[in-house]
């Protein structure tokens, strides 16, 4: 199984390629040309300061380090699939920065972790160069989920918040700006009036500033306030709001009324990114707080990250959306595997006597028959998946290759399958039981995350 980093230049292109998307071949060359300027291991390790056999004694320790944290944890370290199972399992039971650690780990490069086993001075100069790289996006990884559960700890003191304080006497004059770009994305319905939305954000900038819980988040209070009670904060003098209902998460679906929703997902994105800049001034105002409250309570973080960050753009809206990263982006991201050897563990493949660029071209060859026979064996697969990947993990090399000629005689019939393609389509379905087990590898992966996400943890030396 290929692994690419999408992080990485000639893999993205890779990427694109294998999306239907050509690149330009002086799109390879400039990519070329800006990896050849690279600095080399020995010129990385002066810019650092550090001294080769220090890293490498230093990545020997870690992943030495890695397996002993494993066991003492009794986390398997010789299967990626129950590592992934157990880890899990545990995160669930009891979350810990330990785990997280472990989580951040897995993500960034398991290979290096467990398999990489250098013997040349090239090679150890990869191991320097992946030791570091790994050390980087390890701390990244660990810093950004660190944050989303300091910010997931706040957010669940803000949900508890039932009634409204008592309001007190502060500085109103945003009010204007807020009315300001309230009416420059909405109209005033017909039986209320600017100065009736004057007054109740008035009320409740002073409610917010009442509550040390509440202030931290005003934009989102006030865009929940103008989205959710839009039509009686114009028209209801003195609005009285139960805070607890504005908190409850919308169960809107995107894709309902075929995108009629879409201008208006836009448009209430568009109110927030600018109450958003209307306080960013504000040092009592925890933005990313905000940005991660509407990620939890409203649709609009799916909706940007499904249809505008993967095309649609804003006339007047093109900065970047500030939303946290979500576990399941950060495991997809991470191209995890439970197959270290990739395409080289699907026998079927090396039973058949073919190359994973024969198996690929077999699949795309867009031929209509070709095209029938394997759409119907996914079809079964995903129906019965939990059932196969079962039996896929307990199977052993010869009942790997039964289970596949299995599937292959459920799906098809003799008649319907030439002795030419059997190989191939006994390759494609040792293939997808591979998907299958990376799959629910990837949901105990995201699963863990969130859970070891969904609060504050106590930071312990490593």
């Amino acid at each position: 199984m290929l692994k690419l980093d999408p992080n990485d230049p000639l893999d993205r292109m890779i990427l694109k390629e294998l999306d239907g998307a050509p690149v330009l071949f002086d799109e390879w060359l400039d990519a070329m040309d800006k990896l050849s300027d690279e600095p080399d291991c020995e010129q990385i390790l002066r810019d650092k300061g550090l001294e080769r056999e220090a890293v490498l004694r230093d990545a020997r320790e870690y992943r030495t380090d890695f397996r002993t944290r494993l066991a003492e944890m009794s986390i398997s370290a010789n299967d990626r699939f129950t590592l992934c199972c157990q880890l899990n399992e545990q995160a669930q039971a009891a979350p810990s920065f330990e785990l997280l650690r472990i989580f951040c780990e897995l993500l960034c490069d398991l290979d290096f972790l467990l398999d990489y086993k250098p013997t040349t001075a090239d090679e150890e100069e990869q191991t320097i160069l992946q030791y570091l790289s790994f050390m980087r996006e390890r701390d990244a990884l660990l810093q950004t989920l660190l944050r989303r559960g300091a910010l997931a700890g706040k957010f669940v003191e803000v949900t508890k918040e039932k009634r409204s304080p008592k309001p007190v006497d502060c500085d109103t004059e945003r009010k204007y700006e807020i009315l300001q770009c309230f009416t420059a994305l909405f109209d005033i319905p017909t039986r209320g009036s600017g100065d009736i939305l004057l007054h109740n954000l008035t009320h409740y900038i002073r409610v917010a500033a009442a509550s040390p819980i509440l202030k931290p988040i005003e934009p989102l209070l006030i865009f929940r306030l103008l989205t959710r009670r839009q039509s009686y904060m114009c028209s209801t003098a003195d609005l009285a709001v139960e805070l607890s209902a504005l908190w409850k998460p919308d169960h809107n679906k995107i894709d309902a009324d075929n995108g009629r929703n879409f201008k208006q997902y836009r448009t209430n994105l568009q109110l927030f990114m600018r109450l958003c800049r209307i306080y960013e001034r504000d040092t009592q105002v925890d933005i990313p707080l905000c940005w991660y409250g509407l990620d939890q309570i409203t649709v609009l973080g799916d909706f940007y990250r499904q249809e505008i960050a993967a095309g649609w753009t804003y006339s007047d809206e093109q900065d970047e959306v500030p939303f946290p990263p979500i576990i399941e982006e950060l495991v997809e991201d991470a191209l995890f595997t439970c197959f270290k050897h990739g395409s080289g563990d699907n026998i079927l493949l090396t039973d058949g006597g073919i190359t994973s660029k024969e198996l690929l071209d077999y699949q795309c060859s867009g031929h209509p028959a070709t095209a029938s026979l394997l759409e119907r064996i996914s079809a079964y697969m995903n129906t019965h998946a939990v059932e196969l990947t079962n039996q896929f993990l307990q199977a052993d090399p010869s009942g790997v290759k039964h289970l596949c000629r299995n599937i292959l005689e459920k799906t098809t019939s003799r008649a319907t399958v030439s002795a030419q393609n059997v190989p191939f389509l006994l390759a494609s379905i040792n293939e997808g039981l591979m998907e299958l087990q990376d799959y629910f590898a990837s949901q105990y992966l995201i699963q863990a995350g969130q859970a070891l996400t969904a609060g504050p943890l106590t930071r312990t030396p490593e």
